[in-house]
């Protein structure tokens, strides 16, 4: 790194935390990883961000801090506030400005579609937690503590993504070996799906425009469709029509005794329930942002999904 060269710093190297190291690099900026497990190297930093000492190491030099890390989901109620308040220690110790990665878990079941006006009114323990957290970072922004902006998206898709309500791994192997493809609620409800590359735009977007400053931001989504339009989008893609079946809570409640990501499910299970429809108009005014469409983001889904899972299933 140059006398010149901004540093950025990464937090999280999983689904969407590469992906915006990567482009970052390619934008000319040095960038520092941060993940809590795996080998250290010149350019990646291991250690527990709920530690003040190896958070303020994380942060130290950057320009700005990109927090994609998240706990297990089964490990929220002990470890995403402690893993949040290291990433804004990092922030304070280092004057960087800090874009969060957040989701809509905070404005709790929708009467219309979600805006950045839209009111904070969770309904899940995992709500009220974002909630605490996103109210905490934005008020040590008003504070002066800090500059920080938010970023929201909703459920994940995308190549690499094998973490994500309905479109992960689970999903695809049951497509690739001809199996239903597993949805939960109402399939015929309109729902947002966020593409994996559009978030790291988005949030590349955002860590290099100071307008970002002290803002909560909708990362851009293509226009809504039911989930059960989305399942079609797969199947055409594949090549063959994917019949839909329904995952009752029961069952959810049944695979959690084994896999207890998948029992913190249920309380989620209102997002699919109704409208539940992210509003990125700000975002796209903002920056003259884009979204992928559907079928361009579903195509290159498909692709590494066969790679990935093809012939794990075959």
């Amino acid at each position: 790194m140059t006398a010149t060269t901004k540093l950025a710093v990464v937090l999280g190297a999983g689904q969407v935390g590469s992906l915006v190291a990567e482009r970052l690099r390619s934008r000319g900026l040095a960038v520092r990883q941060v993940r809590r497990s795996g080998a250290s190297s010149k350019d990646v930093l291991v250690g527990d961000l709920a530690d003040p000492g190896f958070a303020g190491e994380a942060g130290r030099g950057a320009s700005v801090i990109v927090h994609c890390a998240v706990p297990p989901y089964h490990q929220w109620a002990s470890l995403l506030e402690p893993l949040n308040e290291g990433a804004l220690h990092a922030a304070k110790t280092s004057g960087a400005r800090l874009v969060v990665l957040d989701n809509l878990y905070g404005y709790g079941r929708p009467s219309g579609p979600m805006s950045e006006t839209t009111p904070v009114a969770p309904i899940s323990r995992k709500g009220a937690l974002r909630a605490k957290v996103a109210e905490r970072l934005l008020s040590a922004h008003r504070a002066g503590d800090a500059r920080v902006s938010l970023a929201r998206a909703s459920d994940f898709y995308g190549p690499g993504v094998t973490l994500s309500g309905v479109f992960g791994e689970r999903f695809f192997q049951r497509v690739l070996a001809g199996k239903t493809a597993e949805v939960f609620g109402d399939a015929d409800a309109l729902h947002s799906y966020s593409y994996a590359p559009d978030v790291a735009d988005g949030l590349v977007t955002l860590a290099l425009d100071e307008r970002a400053d002290g803002e909560v931001w909708h990362l851009p989504v293509a226009a809504p469709e039911s989930t059960r339009q989305w399942v079609q989008r797969f199947g055409r893609a594949l090549g063959r029509e994917l019949t839909v079946s329904k995952v009752p809570a029961l069952a959810l409640r049944f695979m959690g005794l084994f896999a207890p990501a998948a029992g913190e499910m249920v309380e989620m299970l209102y997002q699919w329930e109704a409208l539940f429809v992210l509003d990125d108009s700000k975002f796209r005014a903002a920056f003259e942002a884009t979204a992928t469409p559907a079928d361009v983001g579903v195509e290159a889904t498909i692709a590494w999904a066969k790679g990935a899972f093809g012939r794990r299933v075959a």
